[in-house]
């Protein structure tokens, strides 16, 4: 699908090959594109969540173009569900923020915004949704004039890093209570045996291991908790993630932190490092040893391994936590837009979003505990009908 507007040429990217034909021109997008939170509108992000989920996923990559350069670039996908057609973010329930890519020199922003939103209402889709869209984001300016979606405010958890010189300087602006119970914590895992902790890319003999472990782990905390992830429950999850790039030189890409007592590993943190900013994906540690907060310890030493090298923000994501408070020392305000482009998505905008769907979460977070345990078989259908 080709479409012309005001000197610029839109195009949609609906196979894996139509992207990977692109892969250049993309990447140099990323370089131009002055926001800061595009990891997860990045190639390598993308091209790899379509590999691996494109065969259940329609993408629906809007790219545009003035003569031969890329100058835009929004990733989505069709998700059919319930007779309704939504334009979503690529990789939801995966990605995390909602973006889109978009050169600010030498092109019309006008002309940009009118091909992008030409090109996602020929989607022949019901209804556009933009999840945890970053305030102030080319994104967010693009959809100002759309519905914020009711209940969809949110925040980032995020630990600047920027004022540290050392991973030393760091741990002595601690409060004394902050240093005694991090110690303490410490001591108490090394009994188990010598503490190591290392960071390693795609490309080591243990990634793709360690990896799997990482998730085997965080799954193990889901049913410990009495918790469900949608994303979890996506067949190749795990594959997904272990097939992740990482540039240990450019220092962009996959990581994982890897913390052991002995030789046990104890704790795992797969992040996701761009342009100096952290994000904090997924973290894991052994069950067994809660009480020992492994965990905890690991995104001490995480936070000092980044500091030192160079690292500007260590990112926490959405939703809002206790524990993320405690390590935390600003924030990033998200929220979700929404536009209807037929009578069913002014229904699902209007009726869905803000009226029944919180209805539903209000009473599935009431369910009395005898009755979730006895129904725990419903409990996944119940999370992926909240995330619509």
């Amino acid at each position: 699908m080709v479409r012309r507007a005001e000197g610029m040429t839109s195009r949609v990217l609906g196979t894996l090959d139509e992207i990977e034909a692109i892969a250049d021109e993309w990447r140099a997008l990323e370089t131009a594109c002055p926001d800061p939170l595009n990891y997860f509108q990045s190639y390598d992000w993308c091209r790899n969540w379509v590999s691996q989920f494109g065969d259940t996923h329609q993408p629906y990559v809007i790219t545009v173009w003035r003569g031969g350069r890329l100058v835009a670039l929004w990733p989505r996908m069709i998700v059919d569900m319930a007779g309704i057609r939504r334009l979503e973010t690529l990789g939801a329930p995966h990605s995390q923020y909602c973006g889109i890519l978009m050169r600010r020199d030498g092109a019309s922003e006008a002309g940009i915004v009118k091909a992008l939103r030409q090109a996602g209402r020929a989607s022949n889709c019901d209804v556009t949704i933009s999840r945890a869209v970053p305030k102030g984001s080319a994104l967010d300016k693009l959809l100002s004039d759309k519905p914020v979606i009711a209940g969809s405010d949110n925040v980032a958890s995020v630990l600047d890093l920027s004022g540290f010189a050392s991973s030393e300087a760091y741990t002595a602006q601690l409060g004394k209570l902050q240093r005694r119970n991090r110690n303490r914590r410490r001591n108490h895992l090394a009994r188990l045996g010598d503490l190591t902790f290392e960071v390693i890319w795609p490309g080591h003999a243990d990634f793709d291991t360690l990896v799997y472990q990482c998730t085997e782990m965080k799954q193990r905390w889901l049913h410990e908790t009495g918790r469900f992830s949608v994303g979890f429950s996506m067949s190749g999850y795990a594959d997904f993630l272990a097939g992740l790039s990482g540039d240990p030189g450019a220092a962009s890409g996959a990581c994982l932190s890897v913390l052991r007592a002995g030789d046990k590993v104890v704790a795992l943190e797969l992040g996701l490092l761009r342009r100096g900013h952290y994000y904090a994906y997924i973290g894991g540690f052994d069950w067994d040893l809660k009480d020992l907060s492994p965990g905890k310890v690991q995104m001490d030493m995480t936070v000092g391994w980044l500091i030192d090298n160079g690292v500007q923000t260590y990112d926490l994501l959405i939703n809002p936590a206790e524990y993320k408070s405690s390590w935390t020392n600003s924030e990033i305000a998200v929220s979700g837009r929404a536009e209807p482009l037929s009578w069913r998505g002014r229904f699902y905008v209007s009726a869905w979003l803000p009226r029944l769907r919180p209805a539903i979460k209000r009473l599935h977070d009431r369910w009395p505990a005898f009755v979730d345990r006895a129904t725990m078989f419903l409990r996944p259908a119940a999370c992926l009908l909240l995330y619509v």
